[in-house]
């Protein structure tokens, strides 16, 4: 039986360098927290074919990041020849221009880059030799660059960046930001980066056509609508333009300003900053970086939407120019009541489909790292290239303190553990190849299903796992959870053909079909209770906006959690999405 990574608190993992609100991780305790199910996590991604080889204990990573709170090297929580740098050695900053040496700005109070080396180091088989950890802090822009120039002296193999920025690039991957990363590129490293979380958070237009008192006409006008569905509902949004140069400080005299209106045409939220070019001193409200932010604490919506407003001070802009707004939540997606799926606290009802990915996820000497949920940003790049180049099927992760997340973030920990056991035995195996082993297509439930071991079904639904292995004559292949508790289970086969003549549904081959299975009795024409039997229900699926369908629970009663629904999965074939999902390739073919 296929075995999954369990999830037991969902949240995203978010990876915005900009909004500082990494996921926490609190210390619970003084025993150190591991990622646990480490030997059936490593089945899953397929690495359970790859024994330990002592090339691992040689391999050096570096994980860039905001913060590593937590970390005591005390508790075995990484092994121990681990190095923890907060601040970079002096002659080195002096040697590559790195800014003033007395400068030192200290990780914020995050266990964000902590929790993804852990991942890292638990998907390799978490031996105590290795691989040798490099923590790197890389809080602001100086640390940032001090902490790629000290990876490319310490000669690392690989870097794990599970974080992005929202400004500082031109959205085909250049900018001064990615100009620092392609210093480590070029020296043989390996770059692995998060994707981040941006799926349907992110519009993509141009400054160039402007109303008569200035304001950005967009696709449907001069405003973009947001949906707050929350009190006290604080977000980020974000505006960039593709002005940014190689330098942080060359500046630009395209000027854009940023405004938000509520529901009653109110001005709320505004940022005004004054863009020029390179001085030897900023003034008051002066940048020199092509962005404006707001940040703002949303009200519920009651009847309409808050408002987005962009406006420009000068009419420079030509048909290259692009510009970019995201809108952040700061609080986690909830469940809608409706849908049982999981929304963000605040839609970003005109988001744009595709073209989310920030830097340096956009660099196109990366590998940048997705997962299948609808929050992971997708591509292609404005300039036409595929990114994510990796997605992964699961980036689910629990540990020992209780604590879970999924997201980008983890998938790109996933990733660079496996890319690290594929280096143990291929030790030249660059990014080229990595991206190009073949693909599979994804074996989902669905994206707002949590994927669970199997065991947790037949510890409450044992006598229907077993009528369903008897209608299939094989087992089901996944088992997930929806939010309100309903199980799922993935077949291979289609369920309206092994179901026929055992489930009354539609006529009509168009019409699409939900299935659900609950172990019950019933009652026969005199009103005695009849034997219990596995009992099968089908609910039309809406296919017109507006149209409903009720589901067996509300119409014949009984506990919603009673009713298994059974779906279809694929586990090879054609790709989905379209350069298919990671498939770790065997020891074999690593060497082609």
């Amino acid at each position: 039986m296929a075995m999954v990574i369990k999830l037991l608190k969902p949240y995203r993992c978010l990876s915005f360098l900009i909004l500082l609100a990494l996921t926490h991780f609190p210390n619970l305790g003084k025993a150190a927290s591991v990622l646990e199910n480490i030997k059936e996590v490593r089945a899953f991604f397929g690495l359970d074919q790859y024994q330990y080889r002592p090339e691992l204990s040689r391999l050096k990573i570096a994980i860039i990041d905001n913060g590593f709170e937590g970390y005591d090297a005390a508790k075995k929580q990484l092994p121990e020849s681990t190095q923890l740098i907060t601040a970079y050695p002096k002659d080195m900053i002096t040697q590559f221009n790195l800014g003033d040496p007395e400068y030192v700005q200290p990780p914020i109070a995050t266990e964000h880059g902590k929790i993804m080396a852990q991942i890292v180091w638990g998907i390799t088989g978490a031996n105590p030799q290795g691989p040798k950890f490099y923590l790197l802090n890389a809080n602001g822009i100086t640390n940032f660059r001090r902490a790629v120039r000290y990876a490319i002296q310490e000669k690392v193999d690989l870097i794990l960046y599970s974080q992005n920025r929202e400004c500082c690039g031109n959205f085909e991957g250049g900018g001064f930001l990615n100009a620092i990363v392609n210093d480590a590129t070029k020296a043989g490293i390996v770059w692995i980066n998060a994707a981040g979380n941006y799926g349907g958070h992110v519009f993509n237009g141009s400054p160039k056509s402007l109303s008569f008192d200035n304001k950005v006409i967009f696709n449907r006008g001069t405003e973009l609508r947001l949906k707050s569905r929350l009190d006290e509902n604080p977000a980020q949004i974000i505006l960039t333009w593709n002005a940014s140069a190689e330098t942080e400080d060359s500046g630009t005299e395209q000027d854009l300003d940023l405004y938000v209106y509520d529901e009653n045409n109110k001005e709320v939220a505004k940022s005004e900053l004054k863009q020029v070019l390179k001085k030897p001193a900023l003034g008051d409200g002066e940048t020199f970086l092509a962005r404006e932010r707001i940040k703002y604490e949303f009200a519920k919506n009651k009847t309409g939407y808050y408002r987005i407003v962009v406006k420009s001070r000068r009419r420079n802009f030509t048909a290259d120019s692009k510009l970019r707004i995201v809108v952040i939540p700061e609080r986690a997606p909830i469940q809608d009541t409706e849908t049982q799926k999981m929304v963000d606290s605040i839609e970003f009802v005109d988001a744009t489909k595709g073209q989310e990915i920030m830097v340096p996820a956009d660099n196109p000497s990366v590998i940048t790292v997705g997962d299948l949920t609808p929050f992971s940003a997708s591509g292609p790049t404005v300039d036409g290239r595929i990114k994510p180049e990796i997605i992964l099927e699961n980036s689910s992760a629990s540990f020992s303190n209780g604590q879970s997340s999924n997201g980008t973030s983890n998938a790109a920990a996933y990733f660079t553990g496996i890319a690290a056991v594929l280096k143990s035995y291929s030790p030249n195996i660059n990014r080229e190849q990595l991206i190009s082993f073949p693909k599979k297509r994804a074996s989902a439930l669905g994206a707002s299903i949590r994927k669970i071991p199997f065991s947790e079904l037949v510890s409450q639904h044992a006598v229907v796992l077993s009528s369903v292995e008897g209608l299939l004559q094989e087992s089901p292949v996944l088992v997930g959870q929806y939010g309100d508790g309903r199980y799922v289970i993935g077949i291979r086969k289609e369920p309206q053909k092994i179901l026929q003549g055992f489930c009354s549904g539609s006529s009509d081959p168009n019409q699409p079909l939900e299935f659900y299975l609950r172990w019950g009795g019933g009652s026969d024409s005199y009103g005695r209770p009849t034997a219990m039997k596995l009992q099968c229900y089908t609910r039309k699926v809406p296919t017109v906006q507006g149209q409903t369908s009720v589901y067996p629970w509300e119409e014949m009663g009984g506990e919603k959690t009673s009713y298994i629904e059974i779906k279809q999965v694929f586990l090879s074939g054609s790709s989905y999405p379209s350069q298919g999902v990671w498939q770790t390739p065997s020891p074999q073919n690593i060497y082609r």
